[in-house]
């Protein structure tokens, strides 16, 4: 000890600069954590603000901001997107006991790793599988509330089946929707007035036995058929006045339009349309896992549930497409018809490959959702995909809406189409550019120009320029073992800016959970 007291008297400077060291620890210690304080989260009563996962060190994802917008995930195949920030926002959202959801199996794979993410919540026991192998099943058009929830399942399920043999959506193409519409609407009104099942074999026969001509309602044969009889009971049983009104006008359309003034062109047009959808409703696969009992529906969703409709297109083909694009649009109608409350589960629609069970409805389940506790996560390889399957004007400017409505797009590696659309949506933003030169003066000397005694100019301008070049967009790492399992991704916000001022940010997501 003698000799550590010698040799700080032989040194006198070295305790004073250890005290220093010591003294500036201290109050780097004490501001840094003022610091993630005033950064990190509030504590709220409030589930809305548990935070899911941040995107750095001092901005957050919020259960709020998952319910403000949904998450529309980007990036070409091999990118890196289920792998990565798919794969942590799913295990962030199931890990949240206060959720519910729909996944959409996209390819036979998508099992094994939903159900990996779940036993790692150690929520298995909240996961239901729905597929041809398992004990549910799930009556569509039972779980429907009201005659226009009917229509507007059926019409948007006709939407997806006619889907590969769209030319384009022109004004022909609406007018026979329309027609469409119409028929089963009426359909629909009939039988509820008759006080019969809305179901898809009773649809079919009703709409199927409908007499085509004043000829046909005359006779004694056409009167034992379905369609007649529901007719009769449907005009003798007790109705309210609005149900009275709306059969009159079904009366008249049946009795009137479809067996009168209906030319043979349009009702073969409408019953090619229609029917095609009640077939597929009515015929294997989909009529043993959609026409039976239920026994579970979204109201499991709604409760805190998770189904996986274990479907995917690629093995199971347009019934595959109908068994899952059906049982989303029965669980977006049952999320905005819901009046939600703070103990409410927040309910998350999750497609991969998205664009395969994209339709025209999800623009305005995107739009209302949130009051509902609702949300959407998309994932698809591009915004062309989408343009692909929602075809013609229309169709584009519905994909466009339901883009622009998706508060976070998590982008990565992509095509360029993509992003321009990007480097679109974060706009532009003022920049500065300076220039100058030098050139010798008229008088100068040799000696003058080499050591700076030379003429200089500058000038500057501003102009507007993109927030990101394309190319930000375009390139990144994308998982894998030469990228030691990590993916570069770029996250566009709307509205609200990250903590750095900019509403983007890059992020670096993890393939290894």
């Amino acid at each position: 000890m003698d000799n550590l007291f010698k040799f700080f008297d032989a040194y006198p400077a070295i305790p004073i600069g250890l005290f220093f060291v010591f003294f500036i620890g201290v109050l780097l210690r004490f501001f840094g954590k003022r610091a993630v304080a005033r950064h990190a989260p509030k504590k709220f009563s409030s589930a809305l603000d548990q935070v899911l996962f941040r995107w750095t060190q001092r901005d957050f994802f919020r259960v709020r901001d998952l319910l403000n917008g949904g998450c529309l995930i980007l990036g070409r195949a091999g990118s890196g997107k289920t792998s990565s920030s798919g794969r942590t926002l799913m295990q962030a959202v199931v890990s949240n006991p206060q959720s519910g959801g729909l996944i959409l199996a996209a390819k036979p794979e998508d099992v094994g790793d939903v159900m990996r993410i779940f036993r790692k919540a150690l929520r298995l026991k909240d996961l239901i599988v729905f597929d041809a192998d398992g004990p549910y099943r799930c009556n569509f058009l039972n779980c429907l509330k009201t005659p226009r929830d009917v229509v507007t399942f059926i019409t948007t399920i006709s939407e997806v089946m006619k889907r590969g043999d769209s030319n384009g959506g022109g004004d022909s193409s609406r007018f026979y929707d329309q027609q469409e519409e119409r028929t089963i609407y009426n359909a629909v009104a009939a039988l509820q007035a008759a006080r019969q099942p809305i179901t898809a074999p009773n649809l079919h026969k009703f709409i199927m036995t409908a007499a085509v001509s004043r000829a046909e309602q005359g006779s004694a044969q056409w009167q034992q058929k379905y369609h007649p009889q529901i007719m009769e009971r449907a005009f003798h049983a007790k109705k309210t006045a609005m149900e009275a009104h709306d059969f009159q006008l079904c009366l008249d359309f049946w009795n009137e339009e479809w067996a009168g003034v209906m030319d043979l062109k349009t009702r073969g047009n409408i019953l090619a349309g229609v029917q095609g959808t009640l077939h597929t409703m009515n015929t294997g696969i989909v009529r043993e896992m959609c026409s039976g009992a239920t026994n579970v529906s979204p109201a499991d969703i709604l409760a805190g549930k998770w189904v996986l409709v274990n479907f995917p297109p690629s093995t199971w083909g347009q019934a595959g497409l109908l068994i899952s694009c059906g049982m989303k649009q029965l669980v977006e109608l049952a999320i905005l018809e819901r009046k939600a409350d703070d103990a409410s589960p927040f309910c998350v629609i999750w497609c991969d490959e998205a664009h395969q069970f994209v339709t025209s409805y999800d623009s305005s389940f995107i739009a209302q959702c949130r009051s509902h506790k609702g949300s959407l996560v998309y994932l698809s390889q591009s915004i062309s995909s989408f343009y692909s399957a929602m075809k013609g004007d229309a169709g584009k400017h519905q994909a466009d809406a339901l883009l622009a409505n998706f508060s976070h797009w998590i982008v990565h590696a992509s095509d360029p189409v993509t992003a321009k659309a990007c480097t679109a949506k974060l706009g532009r933003r003022k920049e500065i550019l300076y220039s100058g030169g030098s050139s010798p003066g008229p008088e100068n000397t040799v000696w003058d120009n080499l050591f700076g005694d030379a003429h200089v100019s500058s000038s500057f301008s501003e102009h507007y320029e993109q927030a990101l070049q394309d190319q930000e967009f375009m390139v990144g790492r994308t998982g894998g073992p030469d990228n030691s399992f990590l993916a570069d991704a770029l996250v566009l916000r709307s509205g609200e800016p990250f903590s750095d001022g900019n509403n983007y940010q890059r992020v670096v997501f993890s393939q290894k959970g």
